[in-house]
């Protein structure tokens, strides 16, 4: 149900201005919207993931105020929670995000979180990896 940092996160919070009325959600992927404000990010989320947000807040009807996020880039290590039981052979492939919160580790089409790990049983629906920099089939 979410990304948590786990490592290489220090020096990584920034503010980021987010779209009119989102609803951030800690630990929730999020994305550029196309007019340069923050959005979460969904399963058809076919571009980087430059942020995952910092903290739960419901932004009011006009775009800009600030939301705290963790920048993903430079390998930044999460935990992240996955849409149905990993297997092994998901360990060293690239996953799609099922939601912004949860991965997809049986779909490779826009190739965002690199799974390095199952944490865990397989029961437990977690993985860890980092959020792909260059997404390869955007």
């Amino acid at each position: 149900m979410v990304f948590i940092p786990r490592n290489y996160d220090a020096g990584r919070g920034v503010l980021v201005a987010g779209a009119a009325s989102l609803a951030a959600v800690k630990y929730n992927a999020a994305v550029d919207n196309g007019s340069g404000f923050l959005t979460n990010a969904s399963s058809s989320t076919a571009v980087d993931v430059p942020f995952v947000e910092n903290e739960t807040i419901t932004l009011s009807g006009t775009a800009g105020e600030m939301v705290q996020c963790i920048r993903t880039g430079g390998k930044v290590i999460f935990d992240a929670t996955t849409d149905a039981a990993p297997a092994q052979t998901d360990v060293g492939t690239y996953a799609d995000l099922a939601s912004a919160a949860t991965v997809n580790p049986d779909a490779s089409t826009n190739d965002l979180f690199y799974i390095e790990s199952i944490v865990g049983a397989t029961a437990d629906l977690l993985v860890r990896g980092w959020i792909v920099e260059g997404v390869p089939n955007s």
